[in-house]
C-alpha cells in the first residue's frame, strides 16, 4: 500500500533521539513550571513520494473519491508545559465515528503537533491577539464568545480539515475545477484551476474564495476574501480547550479570530492511492507576528461501505440550546443505547 513512499527523514523516519522519544507522548519537556520550554521536535520537512496519481480526462492528477479524516496525533500547538493525559470519553471511545473505524497515521510518522513552523510550535500571536484570546477563553460560558463550530457556523479554512469525531470528505474533479465537499456542516468549496483573478475584496465568504493550480502532483490552493464579521470564526482549533489551562499554553488553537487581511496557502499532496498529506501556510499581519504553518496527514480513502450522513449540529446539544434559547433540555433527554 505504501511501497511508493520515499521517507523524508525528519518527518517520517522511525526516529528516537535524545529529548524526542519522551516528547512524542506529550510528556517529554521537563516540568520547569509555567513558562517551561516546549517539547522539542525535529525540523519539519514535506513528505516526498514517487506515487504518480492517474489522470483525469483533462490531465489533472486524479485524487477524487470519498475520504475520512486521520485523527491528529497531537494538538495544534506544542504545549508550554507537559499536558496531562485525557481519560477516554465518548469522543474517543466506542461510540465514536458511527460504523467507521478511523485510519491510523502512516507507519513511522512522528506524533507531533500540527504546528510545524515556527520551529517552537507556538502560534505567533501579536500581543493584541493574545489579549483577545485570553478574553475569549475566559468567557466560554457566554454565547458571544463561543466557538463558531459549536454554534453551527462555517469553521472556515484550514479549520474544516481538522479532524472531528465524525467528519468525512468527498473530492470531485471536473475539467478546470476541484470541488471538496465536507461532511461537517454540509460545506463545500469550488476551486477553479484556470488562473482567474481573485474576487473583489469586498466580496467575502466564511470559507473564503479559492484559486488553485497543480504543482506536479500537488494541489496548491490560495484562499482569500474571508468574512471577518464574526469573532466566532476562528482560524484553527481542535477538540476542546482544556479547562484550567491558560491561553498561553493551549494546545488546541482555540480563540483566535482573523482579520480582513487573512489568507491561507494550502498544499494537498497525494502520498499514495489512499493517503493525502495536508499543509497550510497561514498569514494575517494583524493577528500574527509572522506567517506560520500547519502540516499533517489529513485524508485517508474511506472504506467501501462508507456513506456520508446528515450533519446534525444542535440536536441534543443541551449546553448550546440553554445558552441560545434559555431552554434546559437535560431533564427530557432520552437515553439512546
Amino acid at each position: 500500500m505504501r511501497t511508493s513512499l520515499i521517507v523524508a527523514a525528519p518527518l517520517l523516519a522511525v526516529l528516537v533521539l535524545p529529548g524526542i522519544a519522551g516528547a512524542q507522548d506529550g510528556r517529554g519537556a521537563p516540568p520547569a513550571g509555567r513558562g517551561a520550554a516546549p517539547a522539542a521536535y525535529p525540523p519539519y520537512a514535506r513528505p516526498v513520494s514517487t506515487f504518480v496519481a492517474p489522470r483525469t480526462a483533462d490531465g489533472q492528477p486524479d485524487i477524487s473519491g470519498l475520504y475520512i479524516a486521520i485523527p491528529l496525533p497531537r494538538g495544534i500547538e506544542t504545549p508550554l508545559v507537559p499536558m496531562p493525559g485525557r481519560a477516554p470519553n465518548r469522543a474517543n471511545g466506542e461510540f465514536s465515528y458511527s460504523l467507521n473505524e478511523r485510519p491510523k497515521l502512516p507507519e513511522g510518522a512522528i506524533t507531533r503537533p500540527v504546528g510545524v513552523d515556527p520551529p517552537d510550535g507556538k502560534i505567533p500571536l501579536t500581543p493584541e491577539a493574545l489579549a483577545r484570546r485570553k478574553q475569549i477563553i475566559a468567557n466560554q460560558e457566554k454565547i458571544e464568545y463561543l466557538d463558531g463550530r459549536v454554534l453551527c457556523l462555517a469553521p472556515g479554512v484550514p479549520r474544516t480539515t481538522i479532524a472531528a469525531p465524525v467528519v468525512g470528505y468527498q473530492i470531485f474533479q471536473k475539467p478546470g475545477y476541484v470541488v471538496i465537499f465536507y461532511e461537517q456542516n454540509h460545506l463545500y468549496r469550488t476551486i477553479p484551476l484556470d488562473g482567474r483573478a481573485p474576487l473583489d475584496p469586498n466580496i467575502r465568504k466564511a470559507m473564503g474564495v479559492s484559486r488553485g493550480h497543480w504543482d506536479g502532483n500537488v494541489l496548491v490552493v490560495e484562499v482569500t476574501n474571508f468574512t471577518n464579521n464574526l469573532s466566532n470564526n476562528w482560524v484553527i482549533g481542535a477538540v476542546s480547550a482544556t479547562p484550567g489551562v491558560p491561553a498561553e499554553s493551549l494546545t488546541t488553537g482555540h480563540g483566535i479570530p482573523h482579520s480582513d487581511l487573512y489568507r491561507v496557502t494550502e498544499r494537498y499532496t497525494p502520498i499514495d492511492a489512499n493517503t493525502i498529506h495536508y499543509e497550510a501556510r497561514i498569514d494575517d499581519p494583524k493577528v500574527f507576528t509572522q506567517p506560520w504553518t500547519i502540516a499533517y496527514y489529513a485524508f485517508a480513502r474511506a472504506p467501501k461501505n462508507y456513506v456520508p450522513v446528515e450533519y446534525a449540529c444542535f440536536e441534543g446539544n443541551d449546553k448550546n440550546l440553554l445558552l441560545m434559547t434559555n431552554t434546559d433540555i437535560t431533564g427530557v433527554r432520552v437515553a439512546v443505547p
